[in-house]
């Protein structure tokens, strides 16, 4: 390189205009592009020579079938969405045509690109668009060598050669057929590799980059606007499903850079190399990946996806072996650094490439290359990455380390008449010749006889694709399934789709037997349901028994309440307590008043220990997103305080001794010191109190009227806002509703007699339960972050059994002969033991309207026998008895392992309850099963004991002879009972 500087510095996309000469070689194209510093965009666009076409002619497609469309269903708001994808019945290209042409589905109006970008970001929820994705196959006539999607002939090839491994959409095409506003959401390629992408006809695609040396800026953004998202898996956004518009990277200072593509242009993709966008019509895009030099140090360390089993992965250790021998001990070690320049383009050769060229050149020579017939092992669930060990699937064993399913790689030809109406999974009979691995030793690929019915016959001018197969997540990983939605179910029938479009009803009940999985690149990884919830502010009105008198039991009672006895505003101000209350808070995780609200003192759960930073300063990762504090009105500069590595320093105040982060509490790099102040002791007003709770002590700031409220607070409650982001201050509670203030408190309203403050309420459906923020932190109530718009998820202690982070924590595995409290069916709660307990394999569908249940027994899909072949593909189509003796077509999500107890009361029944439903001896209990918990004094017996007539009837009231305390009135056809 000479020192020269790296070209292209503003990271702008680019735009090649190659000769014909020079586009003959595609890969010494790739690298005069890199020279220019086309790579650092990320994204760059090239107009092929004038004259070149890779197909004659267009018109014998229309009989081509789309196996499986996908509706993009969006939620969200302001320029932050998630997109599910609902897999479809099967359409012809002639039919995706028609529909996306129509009225309902066609382009809009528009002046200009820039005014169709305004109204696809405008319309992004509304009218769920169809995608022809994933389509495998290629739309080249056979005799066109520049440029060929289907054989690139890059190192990507290595796969194929080594380990005889075909991953579909990877190493071979994909078509995808766009209708307007059909979206790719941001992603970078499986392992980073880099993507080319041809417009075949049709209108243009939209495309937004952001340049690789800005990437981790994009993914800390988009952690901080989908916190739970990335919870349940660190590398979210390979799912395909997060949209942000440029709006939001501008006021985040993400740099993007965005072009459109019209049809006849390639598109060149980077590693790493974020992108997303949408299409403007109908079109017909192909695309596959594809490598280089440069990218075997992004493969190394390319973030993976482990929620699911079916995402691409490939082991690097055939490419380190090959192209970097000098290095390839060391990275079996773990000792191979290997840091990343983005600014630095691929070499134009290497003596290892050089040699590979020439062998590859060699092995090439004179094989058919347009449509691969020679038999290939598909990659069924992943390529492990190699790090410490050699790859073993690319060992002389390959045949052993292969799955012996009937995986075979296959062909077919499609013609007018080849698909029938409901066979997805009709194939012809594949060949089973050998695949050698690299040193030449046979691999024998075990292959099934699935003949189609009718068979499918090759005709002269068909279009030639890759048989399709199922593609959809692996069943046993449905980890991103949003799993707090707080057990919904449909409590009556689910209403059948009446408005369902012509073409996209559900498949008749015909299924192939033979239950086939494979690796691929798809839309459909991970498929998820979205979280039935109420308006972010929606305040819910609140129960008559939450109303009720509090009890009279002393506040020293219970142990969360102990350590705030001189903490309460009615108990006056006392800064000594205030100081020792903050003080022991910040020994514990995570040392900061803030972040708590995410993680209360009381749970047994260690958080991360703080380290050492420059000049003495602890540091340590803060747990509150960005999304806690921003997106409100307005624009302003994000925190700067964030370090690059997401952690961010501790500083604690020299008057009450508070520990906050800098990034919580707002404090510019410049203001951290050890004689740091927090604002209320700046202001020297000590007695100043929290407006929205009851309680002293922690992180306070100024409100726009002139008040002070805790930072935890104004995070919790919806309506609050910041109006300055970057320094967490003045707080806005001027839109909180008069309805929330009129909340009460379950926790301290027996504690403070003037009602004050405002009460956050339990998120799970139409729970109404209320508490104060800070109250409810120190009871023990769920906080977490939740994805945008909702900011915070608060779950009860009635529905913390339904958060699987708090289940572990608060629900202890019940044991047999433990003596609990249940509900009787008597529809009154008792104490009783547990006599067994069971495990049970419940499937979660969503059906046409929308409802889900999560408790369906697997029984109950008829459409298929789950005993025999086990569960559908995630996303499949499937008839669901219901229990009203109905069948209901849904999609099937996943599944869920549920233990089931059952308990047995005194007079001998048994009834079979969740753990959500059952409470030992030592929890806390709900207000309303405390008014139905019959005392000791007053159970149900055996038989032996005294009946009443069972002629009572329910519309009487009966009272035992006891003590008024323990009076119990019944309403049932048949009491049993002791007499005293």
């Amino acid at each position: 390189s000479g020192g020269s500087p790296p070209r292209n510095p503003a990271c702008k996309i680019m735009t090649f205009r190659p000769s014909m000469e020079e586009f003959r070689d595609f890969n010494q194209y790739l690298v005069h592009m890199e020279s220019q510093g086309a790579h650092r965009a990320g994204l760059a666009k090239v107009i092929p020579p004038k004259g070149w076409k890779p197909r004659r002619s267009y018109d014998d497609i229309d009989d081509l079938m789309i196996q499986a469309p996908i509706q993009q269903m969006v939620a969200g708001q302001s320029g932050l969405y998630t997109q599910y994808n609902i897999q479809k019945k099967p359409l012809t290209v002639q039919e995706f045509r028609r529909l996306a042409n129509s009225d309902k589905f066609c382009t809009p109006r528009y002046l200009n690109y820039e005014d169709l970008e305004r109204k696809y970001w405008k319309n992004l929820t509304f009218v769920s668009p169809i995608y022809g994705a994933d389509v495998s196959g290629t739309l080249y006539n056979e005799d066109v060598e520049e440029w060929n999607i289907g054989h690139l002939n890059s190192i990507l090839d290595v796969i194929e050669e080594d380990c005889g491994v075909s991953i579909q959409g990877v190493n071979t095409p994909y078509l995808y057929f766009g209708m307007w506003k059909t979206s790719f959401s941001w992603h970078t390629e499986d392992m980073d590799l880099y993507s080319i992408n041809y417009l075949h006809f049709g209108e243009p695609k939209s495309w937004y980059a952001v340049p690789p040396e800005h990437g981790k800026r994009l993914e800390r953004l988009a952690v901080g606007f989908f916190p739970n998202s990335y919870k349940g898996c660190e590398a979210f956004l390979r799912h395909k499903m997060t949209l942000i518009s440029p709006s939001i990277l501008k006021k985040y200072g993400i740099p993007f850079d965005k072009i459109t593509q019209e049809a006849g242009e390639f598109m060149i993709t980077f590693p790493y190399g974020y992108h997303a966008g949408f299409n403007h019509g109908f079109n017909c895009a192909e695309s596959t990946n594809f490598a280089s030099v440069r990218w075997i140090d992004y493969g190394k360390v390319a973030k993976q996806c482990n929620c699911s089993k079916d995402m691409v992965k490939i082991s690097m250790d055939p490419f380190v072996r090959r192209f970097q021998p000098d290095r390839y001990q060391a990275w079996l070690q773990g000792k191979d650094p290997c840091p990343i320049d983005h600014t630095l383009a691929t070499p134009s050769s290497t003596p290892e490439l050089q040699t590979w060229l020439q062998s590859h050149v060699r092995s090439t020579s004179g094989a058919n290359r347009y449509l691969c017939t020679s038999p290939h092992k598909e990659l069924d669930s992943t390529f492990k990455k190699g790090t410490h060990t050699p790859m073993d699937l690319c060992s002389d064993n390959l045949s052993d380390n292969l799955r012996t399913d009937p995986h075979t790689h296959t062909t077919a030809s499609v013609s007018p008449d080849a698909y029938p109406e409901s066979s997805a999974q009709t194939l012809s009979k594949v060949d089973s010749s050998v695949c050698s691995t690299g040193n030449g030793s046979p691999v024998h690929p075990s292959s099934t006889e699935l003949s189609p019915n009718p068979p499918i016959e090759e005709q002269q001018g068909s279009v030639h694709v890759k048989a399709l197969l199922n593609r959809d997540c692996d069943n046993d990983a449905p980890s991103n399934i949003a799993h707090r939605s707080c057990d919904l179910t449909p409590c009556t029938a689910p209403a059948g789709s009446a408005t369902e479009m012509p073409l996209l009803t559900p498949e008749p009940l015909e299924y192939s037997s033979a239950v086939m999985k494979r690796s691929t690149k798809s839309w459909r990884l991970p498929l998820r349901k979205p979280t039935a919830r109420a308006a972010p502010s929606a305040v819910k009105q609140q129960n008559v028994s939450d109303e009720e008198t509090p009890e009279t039991e002393g506040e020293e009672t219970e142990s969360w309440a102990r350590p705030l006895v001189h903490l309460w505003h009615n108990k006056g101000y006392a800064f000594s307590a205030e100081r020792e209350y903050n003080a022991t808070a910040a020994q514990r995780p995570p040392y900061c008043a803030i972040c708590t609200l995410f993680m209360p003192y009381y749970q047994n759960r260690k958080g991360e220990d703080p380290a050492q930073g420059t000049g003495g300063v602890l540091r340590s990762r803060p747990l509150i997103p960005e999304i806690c504090f921003a997106f409100r009105e307005g624009s302003c500069p994000p925190t700067a305080v964030l370090e690059e590595d997401g952690y961010s320093p501790l500083v604690r105040c020299a008057h009450c001794f508070v520990q906050v982060h800098t990034s919580c509490y707002g404090i510019a790099s410049s203001d951290v010191s050890k004689d740091w102040s927090c604002d209320r002791c700046l202001s020297g007003e000590m007695a100043m109190e929290c407006c929205l709770c009851n309680l002293h002590g922690g992180a306070l700031k100024r409100t726009t009227d002139n008040r002070w409220a805790h930072v935890m607070c104004a995070i919790a409650l919806p309506e609050v806002k910041f109006v300055d982001e970057a320094k967490r201050s003045p707080i806005d509670i001027s839109a909180i509703p008069l309805q929330r203030y009129k909340l009460k408190c379950i926790y301290c309203r027996k504690r403070v007699k003037r009602v004050s403050g405002t009460c956050v309420q339990c998120s799970c459906g139409r729970c109404s339960t209320s508490f104060h923020v800070t109250c409810a932190h120190a009871a023990g109530v769920a906080m977490e972050a939740d994805d945008w718009p909702y900011v915070v998820f608060i779950t009860c202690h009635r529905h913390q059994s339904r958060n699987s982070n708090t289940r572990c924590v608060l629900h202890k595995d019940l044991e047999l002969g433990q003596t609990v409290i249940t509900k009787h069916k008597n529809l009154r709660y008792y104490s009783c033991r547990v006599t067994s307990i069971t495990s049970h394999t419940f499937y979660e569908v969503m059906f046409d309207d929308g409802s889900f249940s999560n408790d369906t027994y697997p029984e109950d899909i008829v459409s298929r026998d789950c005993s025999v072949v086990g569960p559908p593909e995630v996303g499949e189509v499937v008839q669901v008895k219901w229990p009203d003796g109905l069948y209901y077509t849904a999609k099937y999500l996943g599944s869920n392992i549920t233990h089931m107890y059952q308990v047995e009361f005194e007079d001998g029944s048994q009834v079979v309850a969740k753990r959500e439903d059952i409470y030992t001896m030592d929890e806390d209990l709900p207000k309303k099963v405390k008014g139905r918990l019959v005392s000791v004094l007053c159970s149900i017996v055996s038989f032996s004991q005294i009946e009443i007539s069972a002629t009572w009837r329910p519309s009487h009231q009966f009272k035992l002879t006891v003590p008024q305390t323990i009076t119990e009135q019944f309403q049932c056809d048949r009491v049993y009972c002791h007499c005293y």
